[in-house]
């Protein structure tokens, strides 16, 4: 196969193909004045054929380059080269989840749920952020989730679905998008909403969870059948022991209808979070009864003579006659000891020696525990009292991270200015985008510029309008790098 490995597309030396797809190859590239390497992404010839397809080209290229999030795929450049459609983005290392995905298949192994969550979590916040925005991606798929080396998911390809075709078949007739992962009503051709990126989503959570898409078929249009018509396979089903709250959270994700859909992606990670800290209350209920169930089940010590014999042979203080027959058995023990009355001892010269007076000692006094009964029992069993003093802390790292304004890292920071925005709390929105930018090292400016111009944006709207020029100041000079 053909590769364009080594040609220079505009200002970029094309390195290795990383991929290639229905719209699109994907090459590694280097900027040389710049010393960058970059990801780029050509449009294939055919795609371009369409009419006013460089005016629709430049105007999504243009709306998807605005868009400046944690875990949304930078775009730098959009241009065309001898009718060589391309885009320039930031180059992730760590390759896609799709490679992921099928590195666990060949293992016979599941992502584990915490990482389907992180993951989920990230994409979701990119997915919100733009359909906000009025952008809906349209082809989310795993191959369009990028890694980084730490194993952070960046969603990659916003509107290059729109840019080939105004409609949704090109004039070849291929259908635009995946139909693995494509929603019923964009298998039907139906006008599409955030519904559909939702659905997809859905399906790459199903993928996540069970190590299979949840429909399969020889032909594209008999997969789009099994979308629009045929019932869902539970999840659980494909891998047992997952709980129903998480198949619940999946099947509400992939219904028919978008009416009956989790109505945003933001929702859908939540519920899915909030699935599995039920799960793990419920484990750690279970592991309380278990450890109940032990310590009633111990043997207590029985102090009576019948378990004790050692103890029942010792005399006690009130001897009656047949303990003192015992004692006089014994062959160094006289019958005289026991009958006659002891001779006095010879009298011992007394002497003289200084009386100390001792003092009373003070007897110590077995006070009770302090606290409710709830922890005494809890000292008894060390693995759930870890436990439950490990969600303690947890539970007081975020009441923490709360007062002190909600974010305590970069990423936390913008998801807190975004959600701030949304419920009209322009003053706390701008103080948590600065917060964001103070935490940006120098070496990643030109990539969060858009923090500062968002925050002046804001400035702008509550009439503070010099230090909104501030801003944008300090916008434009860390998009040039400074």
């Amino acid at each position: 196969m053909s590769t364009l490995a080594g040609q220079t597309v505009g200002k970029y030396k094309l390195q290795e193909r990383l991929g290639r797809g229905g719209m699109a190859e994907v090459y590694k590239a280097h900027h040389p004045k710049l010393d960058r390497t970059v990801t780029i992404k050509i449009l294939h010839g055919y795609l371009a054929e369409g009419q006013d397809f460089l005016a629709r080209f430049e105007r999504e290229a243009r709306a998807v380059a605005s868009l400046r999030h944690a875990h949304i795929v930078q775009i730098h450049d959009f241009d065309v080269d001898h009718e060589t459609y391309y885009m320039v983005m930031e180059y992730i290392n760590g390759g896609t989840l799709q490679d992921q995905m099928a590195d666990l298949a060949r293992a016979g192994k599941h992502m584990p749920l915490g990482q389907v969550l992180a993951i989920l979590g990230q994409v979701a916040g990119a997915l919100d952020y733009a359909h906000k925005k009025g952008i809906i991606h349209r082809d989310i798929k795993p191959s369009n989730i990028l890694l980084n080396s730490s194993g952070e998911a960046f969603l990659a390809d916003f509107g290059i679905a729109r840019m080939v075709s105004a409609t949704q078949f090109t004039s070849t007739g291929a259908l635009i998008g995946t139909p693995t992962y494509m929603s019923p009503e964009q298998g039907k051709g139906l006008e599409l909403t955030a519904a559909s990126d939702i659905y997809a989503l859905g399906v790459i959570l199903y993928e996540l969870l069970t190590g299979q898409a949840p429909f399969a078929a020889d032909t594209p249009l008999a997969l789009i059948q099994k979308h629009v018509n045929e019932p869902l396979l539970r999840p659980g089903a494909l891998r047992p022991g997952l709980p129903a709250s998480v198949e619940a959270v999946v099947e509400k994700a992939l219904a028919k209808e978008p009416a009956g859909r989790t109505q945003s992606a933001g929702e859908l990670a939540r519920s899915l979070a909030q699935a599995l800290t039920a799960e793990v209350t419920a484990d750690l209920d279970q592991e309380a009864a278990r450890e109940k169930t032990k310590a009633t089940d111990q043997p207590t010590e029985r102090m009576d003579a019948a378990s004790r014999p050692d103890r029942a042979q010792l005399p006690t203080v009130a001897m009656g006659a047949e303990t003192r027959a015992e004692i006089a058995a014994e062959p160094d023990v006289p019958e005289s000891a026991l009958t006659e009355p002891a001779k006095p001892a010879p009298p011992v010269p007394e002497k003289k020696t200084a009386r100390v007076k001792q003092k009373p000692q003070p007897v110590a006094v077995r006070k009770k525990p302090a606290g409710p009964a709830l922890i005494e029992r809890f000292k008894s069993k060390p693995v759930l009292f870890g436990v439950l003093g490990l969600v303690v802390v947890v539970i007081l790292v975020v009441v923490f991270s709360s007062l002190s304004g909600g974010c305590n890292s970069l990423e936390a920071c913008i998801a807190r200015a975004e959600e701030l925005n949304r419920q009209g709390d322009i003053e706390g929105a701008i103080d948590a985008y600065g917060r964001a930018a103070d935490m940006v090292p120098p070496q990643e400016h030109p990539s969060f510029a858009w923090l500062w111009c968002t925050r002046s944006e804001l400035l702008d709207s509550v009439g503070r309008h010099d230090q909104a020029t501030g801003d944008r100041e300090i916008c434009m000079a860390w998009e040039r790098g400074e």
